[in-house]
């Protein structure tokens, strides 16, 4: 199964998919209130949609996909939407309070150049936000990517930049939920309280979310999206397709190996019947007859030489 990379919120809703790419936006929006905010690389501003809502004084989306924005500006919405590369913002944005950069830098060739962008258009006392997959937990094999930052590498990223840098954990999990009637059938956010039955280890996250700035950073509360868990079918199929990958190319691997052993006997074996060779020759030229048969033909070279007559 190949990996999804554009997430549409109408084809893939109840999806942990959907759960995955909301919930960074849903956890994020508690910052926005009364700020400028761009959303670098906001797809088909599903994003850019929930940040307005939530009472932002200005939202752009910028994306590089023409057809993304083209969907996005369809939306209702009182954000602005703008078809830019993010290695290269164009001056007339103006400052933003807040950046948020999610499901971007793991598609660039040079993710740098885009965190420097970012932090051109960032307000002096702005907030960045910005989202990487961890390459040591993510499930590997997808073609899009081209860089997922490691915990400590984005950290680090961020810390060449800004003053103040910190990380926050996301991982996927399963749930086991308890609602009234009125509850269970609600969409949003649902005042529960959440428990966890096991821990996690910082670093064994899923994805890692960078918060940057140049002044002191705010606190984000803990923020839990639920979805359906029927796509974890998805998900092991996704696995077991892997791991068949895996094992065919070991089996490979192994039969290569035989092969260039094989090979490889072959070759000294060669060689040890070329040393033997060359002892008989050199024996062979060492003795009277070989003397004389060589002294014999090159007698007879030097008389067929001579001119006639």
């Amino acid at each position: 199964m190949q990996p999804i990379e554009r997430f549409d919120p109408e084809l893939m809703g109840g999806q942990l998919l959907e759960a995955e790419h909301l919930a960074r936006y849903r956890w994020a929006v508690g910052l926005v209130r009364g700020k400028r905010v761009l959303d670098a690389g906001c797809g088909t501003g599903y994003g850019s949609e929930l940040i307005a809502a939530e009472g932002a004084a200005t939202v752009v989306g910028v994306d590089i996909d023409e057809e993304a924005i083209e969907t996005a500006k369809t939306g209702q919405t009182a954000a602005t939407f703008v078809v830019a590369d993010l290695r290269e913002l164009p001056t007339d944005l103006g400052e933003f309070d807040l950046v948020v950069c999610f499901e971007v830098l793991e598609h660039l060739d040079e993710p740098e150049a885009a965190l420097d962008a970012l932090a051109r258009v960032l307000a002096r006392d702005g907030i960045l936000v910005v989202s990487s997959p961890n390459r040591d937990v993510y499930p590997p094999g997808n073609p899009f990517h081209k860089h997922e930052f490691l915990p400590d590498e984005l950290a680090g990223a961020l810390a060449a930049r800004f003053g103040h840098v910190r990380l926050v954990r996301q991982h996927d999990w399963l749930a086991a939920a308890l609602f009234e009637d009125g509850d269970f059938e609600r969409l949003e956010a649902l005042p529960a309280a959440v428990a966890k039955a096991i821990g996690g280890e910082p670093g064994k996250e899923l994805y890692s979310v960078g918060i940057a700035g140049n002044a002191p950073l705010p606190q984000a509360p803990p923020f839990v999206m639920l979805t359906h868990t029927a796509d974890l079918k998805w998900w092991q199929e996704l696995l077991q397709g892997l791991r068949s990958e895996l094992d065919a190319k070991s089996e490979h691997v192994r039969r290569l190996e035989g092969w260039l052993e094989q090979r490889d006997a072959e070759l000294q074996e060669a060689r040890a019947a070329t040393a033997e060779l060359q002892g008989v020759i050199a024996g062979m030229q060492g003795t009277r007859v070989w003397r004389l048969g060589t002294a014999y033909w090159r007698l007879r070279d030097r008389i067929l030489r001579r001119p006639l007559g």
